[in-house]
């Protein structure tokens, strides 16, 4: 592969690293980012990685499961798979009595078994329990109602205490009838929490109408101006640009942390291990790869600075992003079809280059809008799309 090197002098390819919204890039930074090669160890062993386990924790991990129950549900299954539907009632009864969280959480899974006219009773004997976990388990039973029972629990969902029930029933507002999405999601967007906004756009899609589609995109962005688009890593942090602070964010795979200060909206840092950063460095330093591919920039996660940590890591300051394709696909439709391609393309690129990302899925590729000159996001522009989370990716 052709790479960055030291012998380029005047790198007009730097262009290629330039991200809508940063300070352009200069030659104290590119010098700094050298600089971080040349100390970076030259000796790590690279560890062979098991393709089994790879494609076994990438599957467990997809977003494709995050409204499932996983496991909870096979064991479930298992249970009720010799019952007759008639006598699924009793099963979910005698669980929710149990005082047991794993007995009373199959027992919400059961109900999606039973009779449909028997689900909605059932489901409110289950909204019943106070467990923060089994009302969520419940919320996101709504759709396994009959649908014209499904608003009221919605509205049950909506008015918890608990954000994650919040944000699950407002998830759930796509399977209502579809008369009712348009006022659910109007309303939502017209509520104080900014949070809850975002989740209320994210299912702008559920919406018939495209008329009705495009008025609901038209009043987030008004609600929530630069905050639509901006990704969800501070929302309810502590992190603020008033100081530098640093904060753990959860996610599964590589380890991340927040800063505040001059470096909040701008930059993370990403904990992971030399193998999957090795591969991440080789897919973004090829800026002539790219442009033979037809990009005029380099659309991988950029890597701002790094060094290998004490504990065997490599600590890796990337620059932030915008939200993820497949949030902006479920707010709207505006430039998907092209930003679909140029995903395609990335994910091409990289697989005839033997590099294995793990889980390009829409949730990796991230958005970058263009501003315009007071800061604010022009939505008239196709934004960049950028693959991210490198992780679990390998070399083959």
């Amino acid at each position: 592969m052709e790479k960055i090197t030291h012998s380029e002098e005047n790198p007009k390819f730097l262009k290629m690293y330039e991200v809508p919204g940063y300070e352009s890039i200069t030659e104290h930074s590119f010098e700094r980012y050298q600089k971080d090669k040349e100390n970076f160890p030259k000796d790590i062993e690279r560890v062979p990685f098991s393709f089994s386990e790879y494609i076994d924790d990438s599957i467990k991990t997809s977003p494709s499961n995050r409204i499932e129950y996983g496991e909870q549900e096979l064991l479930t299954l298992e249970k009720i798979k010799d019952l007759h539907v008639d006598e699924i009632p009793d099963f979910v009864r005698k669980g929710l009595v149990s005082n047991d969280p794993a007995e009373q959480r199959m027992s919400v899974i059961a109900i999606s078994f039973a009779r449909s006219e028997m689900r909605a009773e059932l489901l409110r004997e289950a909204f019943l329990i106070e467990d923060a976990d089994i009302k969520r388990a419940c919320v996101k039973s709504i759709a396994n109602i009959p649908e014209k029972e499904r608003k009221a629990f919605i509205e049950i969902g909506l008015s918890s205490d608990d954000e994650e029930i919040q944000k699950t029933a407002v998830r759930m507002i796509q399977f209502a009838e579809k008369g009712l999405r348009l006022k659910l999601i109007k309303i939502g967007l017209n509520s104080e929490d900014p949070v809850l906004k975002k989740e209320y756009a994210k299912i702008i899609h559920s919406v018939p109408e495209e008329k009705d589609r495009k008025q609901l995109l038209d009043l987030a962005k008004q609600k929530l101006g630069n905050a639509l688009v901006e990704p969800p890593l501070y929302d309810r942090s502590n992190i603020s640009e008033d100081h530098f602070s640093r904060e753990e964010f959860g996610k599964t795979g590589s380890g991340t942390t927040l800063v505040g200060g001059e470096l909040k909206d701008k930059a993370i840092f990403r904990h992971m291990a030399p193998d999957a950063f090795l591969t991440w460095q080789e897919a973004f330093e090829d800026h002539r790869m790219w442009k033979r591919a037809g990009f005029d920039y380099v659309p991988i996660e950029p890597i701002l600075s790094f060094h290998y940590n004490k504990n065997g890591l490599v600590d890796v300051s990337s620059g932030v992003l915008d939200i993820s394709f497949g949030e902006w696909k479920g707010m709207s439709g505006d430039f998907s079809q092209k930003l679909a391609e140029e995903k395609n393309e990335i994910k091409k690129v990289l697989s005839d280059e033997g590099i294995v990302h793990g889980h390009s899925h829409n949730d990796n590729f991230c958005l970058r809008f263009f501003r315009k000159g007071n800061g604010d996001i022009d939505y008239r522009k196709k934004p960049r799309i950028y693959l991210i989370d490198f992780d679990r990716s390998m070399k083959q």
